[in-house]
C-alpha cells in the first residue's frame, strides 16, 4: 500500500488496489446523482483517446493508531463513483470481455472492492439511495453497446488521480 502511494499519480486500477481504503464517519453524505455518473461517463467518451485524464486529486489521512487505514478527507464521491464502476462492470461485463489482459484485471480488481464496500459504513439515508440509484445508472451505461473494451481500458489504465497521503489530521483538511 505505502509504496503505490509514494508514486505521484496512481491509474484508477491502481486506486482500487489500495488496501485500507475508508470513508470516514466524519464524512459528508455521498450525494453524487445520476447527473453527475453521465457527465463522468460523458466525460470518458469525451477523453477516451486521450493517454492519460486526470480525475483530479485525493487526499487521504493516515491515523497514526491504524497505520494500515487511508482514510480519504477528500475525494469521497470520485471515489465511491470509480467503485461502483468498476463493479458494475464486473457485474455486467466480464463474462463477455474478449480482451484477456481486461478480464484479468477485472478479476484482480473484484475482491478488493468487495472488501471495500463491505468495510464500509453508510449509515446515511441519503448515502444508501444514492449508492443505489448510482450503481443502476452505471450499469445501465456499461451495458450499452457504445461502452465498448476502450471505454474499459481507459477507465482502468488512462483515468489517473493525484493521491497526498498526509499524517496530520489537521493538514489534511487544510490542505
Amino acid at each position: 500500500m505505502a509504496q503505490a502511494l509514494n508514486k505521484e499519480i496512481l491509474k484508477v486500477s491502481q486506486l482500487l488496489q489500495l488496501t485500507g481504503l475508508t470513508i470516514p464517519a466524519y464524512q459528508r453524505p455521498y450525494k453524487w446523482t445520476g447527473r453527475n455518473i453521465n457527465q463522468l461517463f460523458q466525460d470518458f467518451q469525451v477523453h477516451k483517446n486521450q493517454s492519460a485524464y486526470r480525475l483530479g486529486t485525493l487526499v487521504f489521512h493516515r491515523d497514526k493508531d491504524d497505520e494500515e487505514s487511508l482514510n480519504i478527507v477528500d475525494g469521497q464521491q470520485r471515489t465511491l463513483t470509480l467503485v461502483l464502476a468498476v463493479y458494475a462492470i464486473i457485474q455486467e461485463r466480464w463474462d463477455d470481455l474478449e480482451r484477456q489482459d481486461l478480464s484479468d484485471q477485472l478479476e484482480l480488481l473484484e475482491e478488493p472492492l468487495d472488501e471495500f464496500m463491505e468495510s464500509q459504513k453508510f449509515d446515511s439515508e441519503i448515502s444508501q439511495r444514492n449508492l443505489h440509484q448510482n450503481y443502476l445508472e452505471v450499469k445501465r451505461l456499461v451495458r450499452r453497446h457504445e461502452f465498448t473494451e476502450h471505454h474499459i481500458d481507459f477507465l482502468l489504465n488512462r483515468c489517473e488521480v493525484v493521491p497526498f497521503p498526509l499524517n496530520d489530521i489537521s493538514e489534511a483538511f487544510q490542505f
